[in-house]
C-alpha cells in the first residue's frame, strides 16, 4: 500500500483499526468525493498499537500490516502516523497544522464522533471550523448502523471476545483475519495425520475467545479448509495459549512462511479428551466443518 506524499488528496481521518462497515462507508464517501474532484483518496491510520499508550494489554482487531492489506483497493494511499506521547499531547489545531503543512490536503472526511488532539478536545465541529478558515472542504459522515445497531470497533471486539465471529464478520464486512508466521510446534499433526501450522502473531493482535473455529487459509493462491484451536491443549496437559490450525488436504512444508487465516464460525469449546485417539477423531470431524 503506497504512502501519501505530495498528491492533492481527500483525507479520511480516524484509526480504522478494524476496517468495519462504518469505516468502509466513511472511506467510500471520501473516495467518491476524491473521484468527483480529481483528487487522490487517502486514509490516515496509526502505524503502531495506539491502545498501548492507554492500556498495556490493549489489543488491535487488525495490526498495521493487516490494515494496509484491507485498505488496499478501498483507497489510493495511506497516511501512517505513529501514536506516541508527543503526538498524544499535540493540540487539535497543531495536529491538523502538521498534516496540512506536510501534505496537499484539499478535503477532510471524518465520522460524526471523531475525536483528536490532546485531551480529545478536537471533534468534528472543530474540524469543520478549521477547514472553513483554511479553505479546505470538510465532510462529516453520520452514524452508521447495520440491522439497527451502531457499528463500532468496540462492538466488534466484544463480539470476538465472546466467540461470536459470525456476527463480528457481519459488522466487519469480511471474515475476521489474522496474519502470522508458521513456526515449529510439537508435531501433533503427525498424530492426527493432518498438517498442523503453529502460528506466531504480533503481541498486539486481538484473538477471538478460546475455542475451536472453522477457518480457511490461502496458500499459493489456493484456499484450504482448516480447524483452528485458540487456547490451551488440555489433553496433553499444556496450558500455554497458542494458535494452532489443522489444514485439510495439504501436505507441503510451510515452516517460516506467512499464513493468512480467515475465521468463519465457532465450532466448540476446548475440551480435555481421555485419550489422544479420541481427540484425533474429534479433530477429523472439526476439519470437515465446511461440508456440514
Amino acid at each position: 500500500m503506497k504512502e501519501l506524499t505530495s498528491e492533492q488528496a481527500c483525507l479520511a481521518l480516524g484509526y480504522f483499526d478494524s476496517v468495519h462497515l462504518g469505516h468502509r462507508n466513511l472511506i467510500n464517501v471520501a473516495s467518491e468525493y476524491a473521484r468527483e474532484n480529481g483528487l487522490a483518496c487517502a486514509v490516515a491510520t496509526f502505524s503502531n498499537n495506539a491502545y498501548k499508550l492507554f492500556n498495556f494489554d490493549g489489543k488491535q482487531v487488525y495490526t498495521y500490516a493487516e490494515r494496509c492489506e484491507l485498505l488496499d483497493g478501498l483507497c489510493d494511499y495511506i497516511l501512517p502516523m505513529r501514536f506516541d506521547v508527543r503526538l498524544k499531547n499535540y493540540g487539535a489545531e497543531h495536529f491538523l497544522d502538521l498534516i496540512t503543512a506536510r501534505h496537499n490536503i484539499k478535503a477532510f472526511v471524518c465520522g460524526y464522533d471523531y475525536l483528536f488532539g490532546a485531551g480529545a478536545k478536537g471533534d468534528s465541529a472543530f474540524l469543520r471550523e478549521y477547514c472553513e478558515r483554511h479553505g479546505i472542504h470538510c465532510i462529516i459522515v453520520p452514524k452508521y448502523e447495520a440491522d439497527g445497531e451502531r457499528v463500532s470497533t468496540t462492538v466488534v471486539k466484544n463480539l470476538l471476545a465472546s466467540g461470536n465471529v459470525e456476527k463480528a464478520n457481519a459488522f466487519l464486512g469480511a471474515p475476521f483475519m489474522l496474519r502470522g508466521r508458521v513456526v515449529r510446534g510439537r508435531g501433533a499433526g503427525r498424530m492426527f495425520d493432518i498438517p498442523t501450522a503453529n502460528i506466531k502473531l504480533s503481541s498486539g493482535k486481538m484473538l477471538p475467545k478460546s475455542g475451536v473455529y472453522g477457518t480457511t487459509c490461502v496458500l499459493d493462491g489456493k484456499t484450504y479448509d482448516c480447524a483452528t484451536n485458540i487456547g490451551a491443549r488440555p489433553t496433553f496437559g499444556l496450558t500455554k495459549s497458542v494458535v494452532e490450525t489443522m489444514i485439510n488436504d495439504f501436505n507441503d512444508n510451510i515452516y517460516d512462511q506467512e499464513i493468512k487465516l480467515y475465521f468463519h464460525k465457532r465450532l466448540r469449546d476446548i475440551a480435555k479428551f481421555d485419550t489422544p485417539a479420541e481427540l484425533s477423531r474429534q479433530v477429523h470431524k472439526d476439519i470437515e466443518w465446511n461440508k456440514k
